[in-house]
């Protein structure tokens, strides 16, 4: 073979190695600079979601319907706050691509609206309400709910479902004291109680089970109160992460973690 035509091959050949290897370059460089996937996420179930997203990024992400980039290298931003102000947010343009609502109400009405398909919206978890007294010294019941003295914390029925939850067991019951504290959300209902600034306060069970003894809380029966559907939905300006996110959220995996964390799940499909 002439020399000419063998340096004009190997010439050829480093040339495509040079050339895949940039191309590497600027996967994995567009994948590092990555724009977050911004979750909304009601804040009862904050800790939850960190569980999941950890999940996530410890499996392949890529599937044939959605090949994507690996899931560790995608940047998940959380931000947690009451239902009712996270739907305020997305209404006036915030940038979230999924929201993980406390209800069901909110999901929808974003669908109405237009801001979401509905085809993305679907129940994740419902949630558990628990009357919960840590002081007490005897096992929490419905007769801790009817004669403490002291406020008890609720999430503000305005902005949380568990607040409206909470309101239809007092509203049920009648206790004869009603002194009631409001957390903005859920969150800040448990750290009232927490800190002892409310004695007893209604608290999601995902908050109280494997933190706080179970003498100290009561499971509220659910037909009592109207049922915590908390529903997601991928809004209109998500990224394919952000549909491939949802997808993992209905998956064998995070359903076992969010029934673990102290929710139920719907069957699988």
């Amino acid at each position: 073979m002439d020399q000419r035509v063998r340096q004009h091959q190997r010439r050829s050949h480093w040339r495509a190695i040079a050339g895949m290897s940039a191309a590497l370059l600027l996967m994995h460089c567009g994948n590092a600079l990555a724009a977050p996937l911004r979750i909304a996420v009601s804040a009862n179930f904050k800790s939850t979601l960190e569980t999941l997203v950890a999940a996530y990024a410890a499996t392949p992400a890529a599937t044939a319907e959605t090949p994507l980039q690996p899931a560790e290298h995608q940047p998940i931003d959380i931000i947690a706050g009451a239902t009712g102000t996270l739907y305020a947010q997305i209404v006036n343009g915030a940038p979230y691509e999924i929201f993980l609502a406390a209800d069901s109400l909110r999901p929808r009405l974003l669908v109405e609206a237009g801001f979401a398909s509905s085809k993305s919206r679907f129940i994740y978890a419902t949630g558990q309400l628990v009357f919960w007294a840590p002081s007490e010294t005897k096992p929490v019941s419905l007769a801790t709910l009817m004669t403490t003295n002291s406020a008890i914390a609720i999430a503000n029925p305005a902005l949380a479902p568990y607040g409206v939850a909470a309101q239809s067991v007092i509203d049920h019951f009648k206790p004869d004291h009603k002194t009631l504290v409001h957390g903005n959300n859920i969150n800040q209902t448990f750290q009232f109680v927490e800190s002892g600034n409310a004695a007893a306060g209604f608290v999601a069970l995902s908050q109280v089970q494997g933190r706080s003894a179970a003498d100290n809380w009561w499971l509220i029966p659910a037909a009592i109160y109207p049922p915590v559907h908390q529903q997601a939905v991928v809004l209109n300006n998500a990224s394919p992460a952000a549909w491939q996110f949802a997808e993992f959220l209905r998956s064998n995996t995070a359903r076992q973690i969010i029934r673990e964390a102290g929710y139920l799940t719907p069957a699988s499909p």
